[in-house]
C-alpha cells in the first residue's frame, strides 16, 4: 500500500505516479486555479509554498502537482519549464532536509528513485562516482579536484547529499516537460496567462562591444539566454566582467532575469555589492579552475582580451603590409 504522505511530499516519484493512476484522482476547475497559483509562485519567487498541514491535503497536493505540470506544458516555454523545475526541486529539498531526522527512510527512498545509494562514512557519506558526476551542480565546490575520491566513490556531507538529490529532481522534471497531450480548456487558459507573465526582453540585451567579449563571457551570456542554470562562480565572474565593461546596472540585472532561479532583489544586490567593493576579475587560470574557460586566449584575464585581440589584429595587419 502506498505511503500517501511520502507521495504528497515527493510527487515526482514512481510511487506517487502509481497512486494517482490507481486512484483515478479527478481534476476540477478549483484545483486548476490552485495549480495556477503554484506555477505563478514558481515563476515570481522561485519557490512553491508548502501546505501547512500536508496530512489533510495529501491527495490534493498530488493533483496540484499533476495539474501544474499540465499548465507548464500547455505554455510550452523553456524558461517557464526551467523556472518551475527549480522551484519544485527546492520544495523537495526542503522536505528532504526535514526528513533527515523525521523520516530518514523517505530520504533513502528518494535517493533510490534515482538509483543512488549513499553509504555512511563517519559524519559524511560515500556516493558512487557516476552518480556524483551526474547529480552535482556546476560549481567549483563540486569539482573532483577538490574532492576525496577512493575506490570509485566520492565523499560528501549531509547537506551535499540533499543538494545532489535536489539537482536530480530538477533534472528529471526538466527532462519530462513539456507533456505532449491535449489539455482541458481551463489548463490551456492558465498556460496562456503564465505566458503573459513571462519577462519581456530580448535574448541579447547587451549588444555594445560584444564583438570584443572573450569566448568564456560569450558562452556565459549564451547559456543565460538559453535558460541554462549558470553556476554561482560563473554568474559572479560574468557580473564582474560586465561591471568593468561599463554596462549599466539595470541592463545587467535585466539580462540575469533569464536565469531559471532568478531573483531581482538578490541580483541587484550582488551587482551593487561588486561595484561597491571593486571586485577583481578572476584570472584565466581561475576561470579554468571554475570550469568556465573554453578557449586558449592567452590574455591572462578576460578583461585583457579586447586589448590582446586588437593587438593581434594590428600585428596581423602590419605583417600583411610587409608582404
Amino acid at each position: 500500500m502506498a505511503d500517501l504522505l511520502f507521495c504528497a511530499r515527493y510527487p515526482f516519484t514512481a510511487e506517487a505516479k502509481a497512486y494517482v493512476s490507481a486512484q483515478g484522482l479527478e481534476l476540477t476547475s478549483g484545483l486548476v486555479e490552485k495549480a495556477e497559483s503554484r506555477v505563478k509562485d514558481a515563476l515570481s519567487t522561485g519557490k512553491i509554498k508548502k501546505i501547512a498541514d500536508l496530512q489533510e491535503a495529501r491527495e490534493e497536493e498530488l493533483i496540484l502537482y499533476a495539474a501544474a505540470r499540465m499548465i507548464v506544458s500547455s505554455a510550452n516555454n523553456r524558461y517557464l519549464i526551467n523556472r518551475y523545475a527549480v522551484a519544485e526541486a527546492k520544495r523537495a529539498s526542503d522536505y528532504l532536509s526535514s526528513d533527515l531526522s523525521a523520516h530518514l527512510d523517505y530520504v533513502e527512498a528518494v535517493a533510490a528513485e534515482f538509483g543512488v545509494k549513499f553509504e555512511k562514512s563517519g559524519v559524511q557519506f560515500l556516493v558512487p562516482l557516476a552518480a556524483y558526476l551526474n547529480y552535482t551542480p556546476r560549481s567549483i565546490d563540486y569539482k573532483l579536484a577538490n574532492r576525496e575520491v577512493s575506490s570509485g566513490k566520492v565523499k560528501v556531507s549531509g547537506h551535499e547529499r540533499v543538494r545532489m538529490l535536489e539537482e536530480a529532481v530538477k533534472k528529471r522534471i526538466e527532462a519530462s516537460l513539456p507533456i505532449r497531450s491535449e489539455f482541458p480548456s481551463e489548463v490551456k487558459s492558465a498556460g496562456a496567462r503564465m505566458l503573459a507573465l513571462l519577462p519581456k526582453f530580448e535574448a541579447e540585451i547587451i549588444r555594445v562591444g560584444q564583438e570584443n567579449y572573450p569566448p568564456c563571457i560569450k558562452k556565459l551570456l549564451e547559456d543565460l539566454a538559453l535558460n541554462i542554470n549558470v553556476p554561482h562562480t560563473g554568474r559572479v565572474a560574468l557580473a564582474i566582467y560586465l561591471v568593468n565593461a561599463g554596462v549599466a546596472d539595470e541592463k545587467i540585472v535585466e539580462f540575469f532575469r533569464n536565469a531559471p532561479d532568478y531573483s531581482e532583489k538578490t541580483t541587484r544586490y550582488q551587482v551593487q555589492h561588486i561595484k561597491r567593493h571593486n571586485y577583481r576579475m578572476p584570472s584565466c587560470s581561475t576561470m579554468d579552475s571554475y570550469g568556465i574557460c573554453i578557449a586558449e586566449c592567452r590574455c591572462g584575464s578576460p578583461l585583457n582580451f579586447r586589448d590582446s585581440l586588437h593587438g593581434r589584429r594590428l600585428r596581423q595587419q602590419e605583417e600583411q603590409k610587409k608582404m
